[in-house]
């Protein structure tokens, strides 16, 4: 599977080796908006944590849910969104459930295959609804442009191979920046030594990773 280069073969080999289909996932996918639109958390990542622990028992194809998959493009700017609504700024069911679905259309493993993350791509989603920005607009497209492409960068600069929850917490990191500047109700984060979940991941990267869990007294950049 590591040496497959077209998506179609890849994506194959992948559910395979998880022994799911792809119908699993779109079967999946449906459940995941309606524990978010439920959620009344004012801080993003007390939010994600808590979902994605949901989504675990809500998981039955297999024994446990995929450390990877692509809810995970779905619920980033679907999380920041609902934030921000929980914390008083103009942001409706409508936009959340439009954030989830736009970013759902970014394939799985698009990491690999067309050099962007689904979730870091999550920021300019929620950066864009929240500015109710469009192609014809000037500034508010380079607003989005320019959060996308630097939390891309991050997720790109910390290397190693795919880990859906690094880039997830990237994306959060970054989301709570660029919302927060753009005059949105919400506090940036710094989420170095987060992640206590690593021994689920078959690749992750250790201390490379600034949000494994022993490396909380390392200073980000």
């Amino acid at each position: 599977m590591k040496k497959s280069y077209f998506y179609d073969e890849f994506m194959q080999k992948a559910l395979e080796y998880d022994n799911l289909k792809m119908e699993d996932y779109m079967h999946f996918m449906p459940k995941v908006l309606p524990l978010i639109l439920a959620h009344t958390e004012r801080d993003p990542v007390e939010l994600f944590q808590t979902l994605m622990e949901e989504l675990r028992e809500l998981w039955d194809a297999s024994e446990e849910i995929p450390f990877h998959g692509p809810w995970h493009h779905g619920i980033i700017p679907a999380v920041l969104l609902q934030t921000l609504q929980n914390n008083g700024d103009n942001i409706l069911k409508e936009d959340i459930v439009e954030a989830y679905g736009r970013g759902l259309k970014i394939p799985a493993g698009s990491c690999g295959f067309c050099g962007i993350c689904g979730a870091g791509s999550g920021v300019g989603i929620a950066l864009s609804i929240a500015l109710k920005a469009n192609p014809f607009q000037n500034h508010p497209r380079t607003s989005v442009f320019g959060a996308s492409a630097q939390t891309i960068k991050k997720i790109g600069q910390l290397g190693g191979p795919r880990c859906c929850r690094l880039s997830s917490y990237v994306a959060l990191e970054k989301g709570t920046e660029f919302l927060s500047k753009a005059g949105f109700t919400i506090e940036p984060r710094k989420l170095t030594g987060y992640c206590t979940i690593f021994e689920r991941n078959a690749e992750c990267h250790t201390i490379r990773c600034p949000y494994y869990s022993k490396n909380k007294s390392r200073i980000e950049e």
